[in-house]
């Protein structure tokens, strides 16, 4: 997978200040919501990557559960981690409530909290520094309708109960639907599990139950991934539109032959990048200057995918 690493990134790393290269070294411990190999997660360690060798004292921790639904082992991973040794915690949590009292917990110990990508109720956290999900899930909703004629029927697949970021694109995408296209009908709105496989299988559920689907909106890249699977299954690929968060050599070649109609697409590398800086700053006592800092995310289509904007983001 070519790097996500955006123009601003570049930008970003003339902010760094030498004088936080000086004194002790820090232990930062990032813990993604999963360590699986999907792109999304790979390109955010390229990012923290890059600004832990800016920042030069700094060691870097990463891990995560195995996959974005085992809320239990992420926990696990966390209570491991609240120590003396540990100055700053930067977390994708996969449960916007159940993680609030370990994090608190951390904090309470002075440990700096960081929440990226997905957000955590409760204010114990310094900065939270995500996709502006919401109105990503609107762009998704727009796509969506515009090439289905806004008239049709679709369903969303959502990940796991109380992830924040997902649920936020999916809200998004209802949003606009039921703002901006009275013809097009929500038939279902369902969980599909925090893997390839087990969006795979809910989605084979899903069109088997919904046989006249016009369209689908899946958050994220293993609920793409996997609806895409069940639609190539049972040959629906490329008949039934396909909208998706997130890009990945597969989510590309699909769009490429027309079996995605869009991507919502972020820069998780810019999260990541941004998740270790703020922790820096956090624990150097620097004044902070935005609690959140939201990305926009942009739309890749068939017809703009290789226009030198779109190509700029995907493969500076």
């Amino acid at each position: 997978m070519k790097q996500l690493l955006m123009v601003a990134i570049l930008a970003l790393s003339s902010m760094v200040q030498p004088a936080y290269s000086q004194g002790k070294n820090h232990h930062i411990v990032f813990i993604p919501k999963s360590s699986s190999d999907l792109a999304f997660w790979k390109i955010m360690r390229q990012g923290c990557d890059k600004a832990v060798q800016e920042f030069g004292n700094v060691t870097l921790t990463w891990r995560g559960p195995a996959y974005d639904d085992d809320t239990d082992s992420q926990i696990r991973i966390l209570e491991n981690y609240i120590r003396p040794d540990v100055d700053a915690l930067v977390i994708v949590p996969t449960d916007r409530n159940l993680l609030l009292a370990p994090i608190r917990k951390a904090a309470e110990m002075g440990i700096k909290i960081i929440v990226v990508d997905s957000g955590l109720n409760g204010n114990v956290h310094r900065n939270f520094i995500a996709t502006n999900n919401f109105s990503g899930g609107k762009l998704a909703g727009k796509r969506l309708v515009d090439v289905m004629g806004n008239q049709g029927k679709v369903l969303v697949l959502r990940t796991v109960v109380r992830s924040a970021s997902t649920d936020d694109r999916a809200d998004g995408f209802v949003d606009y639907l039921w703002n901006n296209a009275p013809n097009v009908q929500l038939v279902a709105d369902e969980y599909g599990g925090g893997s390839k496989g087990k969006a795979q299988a809910s989605g084979l559920a899903l069109l088997k139950k919904h046989p006249d689907l016009t369209g689908i909106f899946a958050v994220n890249e293993a609920a793409v991934s996997g609806m895409l699977q069940a639609l190539r299954t049972t040959g629906n690929a490329g008949k039934i539109k396909l909208v998706g968060f997130d890009s990945s050599d597969t989510l590309l070649s699909g769009l490429e032959k027309n079996e995605i109609s869009g991507l919502i697409v972020q820069n998780p590398a810019l999260m990541g990048y941004l998740g270790i800086k703020s922790a820096v700053e956090a624990i150097n006592n620097v004044p902070v200057k935005e609690e959140n800092q939201l990305i926009e995310a942009k739309t890749v289509t068939p017809q703009n995918l290789k226009t030198p904007e779109i190509q700029r983001l995907l493969f500076p």
